[in-house]
This record gives structure tokens, C-alpha cells and sequence, in this order.
């Protein structure tokens, strides 16, 4: 015993006993339940499993489309488009646009092309939407305020 009255403990020299768990000695590749493992957000799949990994890995784009250049993905005009006034439509269309972007950078040409395409229409729906709501408010406030002028004007006649 030393001065704290606790013993000193003696190592074992042969490993015969293992003061961890057997459960956590399985095999690689199983679950610590003992079910096997399925694919999982780290990019790791069960052999057979029908699932594609679903990491990003950052690729370069090599495969370009039939006339020679990438798929757009309208990314500035549906930007541009969210400062008109029809909320829903432009956000859709920013969404869009950045899921055709991340489309192209996995190697997905052709959902690229199809989300760029939807992300135009939208931003284009949303810029003409937007302009159409405001040439409407201008044109009703200016009817009212010449309304309200041309009454005024008989009142103090």
C-alpha cells in the first residue's frame, strides 16, 4: 500500500481474459447487432446491395452533351428572378437551378439538361409573373390617386 492506502495493481503478463465485450468483436462488414450491414451516408455498401453510394465526390466533367457543350443551369437568372414579387415560383427555380449545378458535378448530364430546363421556365414565369403584379399595382394606385384627385377637385369647386 502506498501512502494513499490503495494497493498498486499488479499487470497480468498473458492476455487470457478480455475486459471488452465479445459483442464488440464482429466481423468487418457486420453490424454490431449481428444483422449485416446496409449502404450507409459514409459511402460504404453491403456487397449486392441494390443502393448507389450517396456521397459527393467532386468530379470533373468530362462527358459533354451532343452539340458540344454542357448543359446550363441558369443559375444568374433564377438569382435574378427572386427579386420579383412572385415568391414561390422563383424560389422552386433557384432550387432548380442549384440541383441541376450539383447534377452536372456527379456526371449526370441528362438530369442536368432537364433541371436547367425547368429552372428557365420558372424564372422566366416568375420574371414575367413579377412584372405583370407590378404594372398592375402602379396602374391600380395610379387610378386610385386620379380617383381620389378628381373628387377632391369637384369638392372644392
Amino acid at each position: 500500500m502506498d501512502s494513499n492506502g490503495v494497493a498498486p495493481v499488479m499487470a497480468e503478463t498473458s492476455p487470457t481474459v478480455s475486459s471488452v465485450s465479445p459483442k464488440f468483436h464482429t466481423k468487418p462488414g457486420s453490424h454490431i447487432n449481428g444483422r449485416p450491414r446496409l449502404g450507409s451516408r459514409s459511402g460504404s455498401l453491403a456487397t449486392g446491395s441494390p443502393r448507389p453510394s450517396l456521397t459527393r465526390q467532386p468530379s470533373a466533367i468530362t462527358e459533354v452533351t451532343g452539340d458540344g457543350s454542357k448543359p446550363r443551369d441558369y443559375l444568374i437568372l433564377a438569382i435574378l428572378s427572386c427579386f420579383c414579387p412572385l415568391v414561390p415560383i422563383n424560389i422552386v427555380a433557384l432550387t432548380f437551378s442549384v440541383m441541376s449545378r450539383n447534377s452536372l458535378q456527379q456526371g449526370n448530364v441528362d438530369g442536368a439538361r432537364r433541371l436547367g430546363r425547368n429552372a428557365l421556365v420558372l424564372s422566366v414565369v416568375s420574371i414575367l409573373g413579377g412584372i405583370a403584379i407590378i404594372a398592375a399595382a402602379i396602374a391600380f394606385n395610379w387610378g386610385l390617386q386620379k380617383k381620389l384627385l378628381g373628387t377632391k377637385n369637384r369638392v372644392s369647386l
